[in-house]
């Protein structure tokens, strides 16, 4: 997760990923509200092994960006 230049809060999109259902996104989404992230421009994937290529969280994300 890279920090935003400034000014660009308006384009900028953000994907949160984990890959068990147990793990937590809560640390990531806060990492991206402190960054001034709307919550409207996160996405996210939960519960998706690195070898799974259905990722809806991903997709709209890169549909938006």
């Amino acid at each position: 997760m890279g920090r935003p230049q400034s000014g660009t809060m308006g384009s900028t999109v953000r994907y949160a990923q984990c890959s068990t259902s147990s793990q937590d996104l809560i640390a990531q989404r806060q990492q991206f509200t402190a960054l001034g992230v709307p919550s409207e421009r996160v996405y996210l994937d939960k519960g998706l092994t690195g070898t799974s290529r259905a990722r809806p969280g991903l997709d709209q994300a890169l549909a938006v960006g």
